[in-house]
């Protein structure tokens, strides 16, 4: 697989705009590089419902103090039509720490990057 990088993107992740409403992504690390193709649209979608209002929903510290009186983070899920088809499930992280995307590929890969920064270079490739 070819590794796609981008200075504009965070370490790790790479996207292109494919025909039909489609977007590549390419996910790479120190191991194995990984390449995804999803709907532009339901990616949009996911990544609006993580950033809703209301998140977070307790403070740092009530999480601290709190652990299991709520999640401890949000997840949405984008249909994966290549190479397999399959789910990738995004994960907004709301630990104590910073602000993080978890991308899990149906290979059982994840893939972590700081939540904001991520989805302003992704909203280029997206619907609008």
């Amino acid at each position: 697989m070819r590794r796609r990088k981008d200075p504009t993107a965070p370490e790790g992740l790479a996207a292109e705009r494919l025909p039909g409403g489609r977007i590549r992504l390419w996910f790479y690390g120190d191991v194995e590089d990984e390449e995804l193709v999803v709907d532009a649209l339901e990616l949009a979608e996911a990544l609006a419902r993580l950033e809703a209002p209301g998140y977070p929903t307790m403070s740092p510290e009530d999480l601290e103090d709190e652990p299991d009186d709520a999640p401890n983070y949000y997840t949405a899920d984008v249909a994966v039509f290549e190479p397999v088809e399959g789910v990738l499930v995004l994960r907004r992280v709301k630990l104590p720490g910073p602000d993080l995307l978890e991308f899990n590929t149906p290979s059982g890969s994840v893939y972590e990057f700081p939540f904001r920064e991520t989805v302003e270079y992704l909203r280029r490739f997206l619907p609008r």
